[in-house]
């Protein structure tokens, strides 16, 4: 089994490895050689291409016919060559690379993304650089009106408002739909709190998400109210199988509890949590005990928004865990599903283009969530 359940065509942790390994007996040896540098990883998420990786693959093509020379593609999609000696293709692949966002001009300048680096000299910059693509790509905060973050004495205050505020406006489904020969059909409902509309809603000049060891504790606030709304006498009567985005530690308190209790015998056997893996990994040992807990009751578990480097963390299977997310991107349109994940156990989020279906149709991916997959019945 590979180190990462998503395959880099051209890359992987193992790429990594070697990279890290070589630079380190540069240094060791005092081998001079050269190395250069290609941070796709500081482009902007989603604004990229596929053809744009490929592209820049081609541009450093020819300085792999330099002396000794390795080309690694890092997992986070940063490319490196190291070579010995004086080269002439150096200055062909500069050239190229000078042109590798001719058809968007939105893009930064490529120039400002290279660094042409002699070892064992940058060794040390060059290694924090590989241990960095090993880490998840984690998404900016999004500002607040006034930047301003959220604080104890603030979250206790929303906690407060939250406890008193009609949920039943920030309620939201979202379908998950399987791929059939057919069309698409409802597999099952996600059930949540929009919590970007409560906020703004309640807390417009505040950024809960820029304190994420405060909003981790609010979200459980907000676990307890969605599970209060569904443990409301006839609220499950008739509705379709669904799942529920939780923390591990809402999984052991009283409102699942009640929630469990007053689950109809139909849905027995058909809701899905879905958990973050960023909780699990706080607390792997309640991680285990509830997963035990919820199992025995019937319920699936899902590993939310996952990519390459967590499911190195977290192996599904391993963990005991019955179903992936992962969320399409750029990144994730030149990788392919490792042989040792079940493409029936993943479902493909963000499907809101035809790339996106197209590349989860080749992985033999069939349970969907995006805006393109809508199930029979359902208005595009």
């Amino acid at each position: 089994m590979s180190a990462s359940l998503v395959r880099l065509r051209h890359g992987s942790v193992d790429e990594a490895n070697r990279l890290a390994g070589l630079v380190r007996d540069c240094a060791a040896s005092g081998t001079p050689r050269q190395a250069l540098l290609l941070r796709l990883s500081e482009l902007p998420e989603g604004r990229t291409r596929p053809h744009h990786y490929e592209l820049a693959r081609e541009a450093l093509l020819p300085l792999t016919g330099a002396a000794r020379a390795q080309l690694f593609q890092l997992p986070n999609q940063d490319l490196a060559v190291v070579w010995r000696g004086e080269t002439p293709t150096l200055r062909r692949s500069l050239d190229a690379l000078r042109l590798l966002f001719a058809d968007d001009p939105t893009l930064p300048d490529p120039m400002a993304l290279v660094s042409v680096l002699a070892l064992p000299a940058d060794a040390e910059p060059l290694l924090r650089v590989v241990a960095a693509s090993l880490r998840p790509r984690m998404p900016p905060a999004r500002p607040a009106l006034g930047g301003r973050k959220l604080d104890p004495p603030t979250l206790l205050a929303l906690e407060r408002a939250i406890a008193q505020a009609d949920m039943s406006r920030f309620a939201r489904r979202e379908p998950v739909v399987r791929l059939t020969p057919e069309g698409y059909r409802l597999a099952w409902e996600r059930r949540f709190l929009s919590d970007a509309e409560l906020f703004e809603t309640i807390l417009p000049d505040r950024t809960p998400r820029a304190e994420p060891w405060l909003f981790r504790r609010l979200t459980r606030t907000l676990d307890r109210r969605m599970l209060a709304l569904l443990a409301a006498a006839d609220e499950l009567r008739g509705v379709p199988p669904f799942s529920l985005d939780l923390n591990v530690a809402s999984l052991l308190g009283p409102e699942f509890l009640r929630f469990d209790a007053n689950l109809p015998a139909a849905l027995r056997g058909q809701v899905v949590v879905n958990l973050h893996g960023a909780d699990m990994l706080t607390d792997l040992a309640s991680f285990c005990f509830a997963r035990d807990f919820v199992h025995a009751r019937g319920y699936r578990l899902l590993l939310r928004d996952a990519g390459p480097a967590q499911l190195a963390l977290l192996p599904p299977a391993r963990l005991g865990l019955d179903l992936v997310q992962l969320r399409f991107s750029a990144a994730l349109a030149v990788a392919s599903l490792d042989d040792a994940i079940d493409p029936a156990t993943v479902i493909l989020a963000g499907v809101d283009t035809a790339a996106a279906l197209g590349w989860g149709r080749e992985q033999g991916i069939g349970l969907y969530q995006g805006r393109l997959v809508l199930p029979a019945g359902r208005n595009r």
